[in-house]
C-alpha cells in the first residue's frame, strides 16, 4: 500500500473514511427528505406552461392514434368481452383519455390553498383551449371530462375566482364537446377542419378553430 507524502493517509483509508461518513450522512438526512426535494420539483404544475402542456400531450397521445387499426373501430372492438385482443390499440387510446383526465383532477385537488387551486384550474382551462388550437380533440375532452367531474365541478369557491376570459373560455368548450345531437357540434367541427386541410367548402381559404371564434356566451341550444 502506497503512502501519500506529507504525511497525509493513504488511498484506501481516505476512501473507506469517504465512504463511512456519506453513509452517515444519508442516515441522518433519511430518504423522506430526498424524495421530498424531488417531488417538489416534478410535481410544481405550475411551472409548465399551457403550450408546454399541450404538445407533450399530443406527442404522447399520436403514436398511440396512429396505432389503431381500421377493423379496431369498424368492429367495435372495444366493446367487446375480448376488447383486449380484438381492439388493443383503441383500448390503449382509451386508457390515455382516462389517464389525463384522472391528472387533471388529481392535481387540482393536490393543490394546498383555494388561491393555488384556482390557478390550476385556470392552466388546465388554458391547456384544454391550446390542445384545440392543435386540433387534439382526444385530449381536449380529456381535460374537459376531468373539469366536469364531481370532485371539481363542485368546487364553487374555486370557479369564482377564476377571470372572466377563463370562464368563457371553459364555456366555449364545453360547447364545442356537448353530448347533444350525437356531439353534433364537434362533429361539424371535425368536418370544417377536414374542409380546410383538402381546400374544399367555405373554410378554404381561411379557417379558425371554432372555439376561439365563438361570442364570448355561446348561442342557445334551439
Amino acid at each position: 500500500m502506497m503512502d501519500i507524502p506529507n504525511g497525509q493517509p493513504s488511498v484506501s483509508t481516505a476512501i473507506t473514511s469517504e465512504k463511512s461518513s456519506s453513509s452517515e450522512s444519508l442516515s441522518e438526512k433519511g430518504s423522506a427528505e430526498l424524495k421530498k426535494s424531488f417531488d417538489a420539483v416534478v410535481f410544481d404544475v405550475l411551472k409548465v406552461t399551457p403550450e408546454e402542456y399541450a404538445g407533450q400531450i399530443t406527442l404522447m397521445d399520436a403514436p398511440v392514434f396512429k396505432a389503431i387499426q381500421p377493423e379496431e373501430l369498424s368492429s367495435c372492438g372495444w366493446n367487446k368481452k375480448e376488447k383486449h385482443s380484438s381492439a388493443p390499440n383503441a383500448v390503449a387510446f382509451t386508457r390515455r383519455f382516462n389517464q389525463v383526465s384522472f391528472w387533471v383532477v388529481r392535481e387540482i385537488l393536490h393543490a394546498q390553498t383555494l388561491k393555488i387551486r384556482a390557478e390550476v384550474l385556470s392552466l388546465y382551462i388554458r391547456t384544454a383551449k391550446k390542445l384545440c388550437d392543435m386540433n387534439n380533440l382526444h385530449a381536449v375532452m380529456a381535460v374537459v371530462s376531468g373539469l366536469q367531474s364531481a370532485p371539481i365541478f363542485r368546487l364553487s369557491k374555486t370557479w369564482a375566482l377564476l377571470s372572466r376570459k377563463d370562464k368563457a373560455t371553459f364555456e366555449k368548450l364545453e360547447y364545442l364537446m356537448s353530448k347533444e345531437d350525437n356531439y353534433k357540434r364537434l362533429r361539424d367541427y371535425i368536418s370544417s377542419q377536414m374542409c380546410s386541410f383538402t381546400g374544399e367548402g367555405k373554410h378554404a381559404v381561411e379557417s379558425k378553430p371554432i372555439c376561439c371564434d365563438w361570442p364570448r356566451s355561446p348561442p342557445d341550444v334551439l
